[in-house]
């Protein structure tokens, strides 16, 4: 087979692979209806990967008349996945999450992990991934042998920049160019991904878009902001790998400093912590006669994203007006980022996922239409995420995943 035809052959195999993982059992003859192919060629390639165990055959498809179609379906358990996810807990605790799950997301087992991952004068960049290689020793060798012997690779995910060199930047536990790769590979003898939340998250979420949707924002409002972009399908990392940054675009030059040097920054007026310290702000005795001062004061409940939205609900008057600020500041991000971008769809994580406070979103949507430059595009499409926040082993699951795959068809 020439190189041309062989490459061919291996890109139209990836799209078969990556279809059945989105959308679950499907027939020859819808495949190569899907992608226009001949059923013979389909037939060809899905003999390979039925051969390598990607795909096995998995039932008749019910038919009233005529020939039943053999289902195609992927083998999530072809190998198991070690998933990570460091950072802090809700106590502003160090922790870790470990997970082992199969290639869909299925989780075979779980334990979570308190200990310092914090880097400090006292705790350094060594102390901490001895730690780290320790614990994930410990929790691998709780496993049966069945279990171990599955292991493919190592996802790992953190709140900050991972750059095209795999090295970390995370203000929250102290860390600078802190490399989790070579050490961690060198000592587990397992393949060893890391990326950052936001990507991990918005690379789950390409399974549930339109194959005709290639230019795509993922947009991840949490306690900062951060965003991806798809192009043509394929993610944009940048020249040296940090692309994304959304949050420390300048909405307000005389805003005030952020924790990176400049001022205005997108997420100082829509990252949560930055909402709560402006929230916590208007507990004052001049607003003791607002639900909000009686929900935090008077009934002692912590600042919470979930506080904030129900007492806007409940009929908290400043905390509508400083949502109606933040919904501005949203706006005038999201119009940034389309006027950029011009991408097909917008999709929204984070702490509106689930639909926890349409007026938010909804309200800066109408002001980032009024800002959209580009008439046809004011029918802005915007989508909430699938993935919850506490579910990151499964975008970590399809981080393997895909390395897997782009180590199976050299993609």
């Amino acid at each position: 087979m020439n190189p041309a035809a062989f490459e061919a052959k291996q890109k139209n195999a990836r799209r078969i692979v990556d279809y059945i993982v989105s959308h679950g059992e499907t027939s020859r003859v819808a495949l190569a209806n899907i992608f226009g192919l001949s059923t013979a060629t389909v037939t060809n390639i899905v003999t390979e990967l039925l051969d390598q165990k990607l795909l096995y055959e998995s039932r008749r498809e019910q038919s009233i008349a005529g020939r039943k179609a053999t289902l195609l379906q992927f083998n999530s358990n072809l190998h198991y996945a070690l998933t990570v996810s460091i950072g802090r807990s809700p106590k502003d605790e160090d922790c870790a999450e470990f997970t082992i799950c199969n290639l869909r997301g299925e989780i075979i087992s779980e334990k979570k992990m308190y200990q310092a991952f914090t880097i400090s004068e006292s705790f350094s960049e060594s102390d901490m991934l001895k730690g780290l290689i320790a614990a994930l020793r410990a929790f691998i060798a709780e496993q049966s042998s069945s279990t171990q012997a599955a292991l493919c690779a190592i996802g790992i995910c953190i709140h900050g920049m991972v750059n095209c060199r795999q090295t970390v930047d995370t203000p929250i536990l102290n860390w600078k160019n802190v490399n989790l790769t070579i050490p961690l590979q060198a000592a587990l003898h397992l393949p060893v991904y890391v990326e950052g939340v936001t990507r991990v998250k918005a690379l789950y979420e390409l399974r549930f878009i339109d194959l005709q949707e290639k230019n795509v924002l993922y947009l991840n409002l949490s306690s900062g902001v951060g965003a991806v972009n798809f192009f043509n399908g394929k993610m944009v990392v940048g020249r040296t790998g940090i692309a994304g940054e959304v949050g420390h675009i300048t909405l307000n030059l005389h805003g005030p400093r952020c924790y990176c040097g400049n001022r205005g920054c997108f997420e100082l007026y829509c990252g949560m912590n930055n909402i709560i310290v402006y929230a916590e702000r208007l507990l004052t005795a001049e607003n003791a006669n607002d639900v909000f001062f009686d929900m935090a004061i008077q009934q002692h409940r912590p600042l919470t994203p979930e506080l904030i939205f129900e007492a806007r609900e409940e009929g908290s008057l400043i905390i509508h007006e400083l949502l109606c600020n933040t919904a501005e500041y949203l706006g005038a991000g999201i119009a940034s980022l389309f006027n950029i971008y011009d991408f097909d769809r917008m999709i929204i994580s984070g702490y509106l996922e689930n639909g926890k406070d349409d007026f938010l979103i909804n309200r800066a949507i109408e002001y980032a239409k009024g800002w959209i430059i580009n008439p046809y595009s004011r029918d802005l499409i915007v989508s909430r995420a699938h993935l919850n926040s506490n579910q990151l082993y499964l975008a970590l699951s399809a981080l393997v995943l895909k390395h897997l795959l782009d180590d199976t068809f050299h993609t």
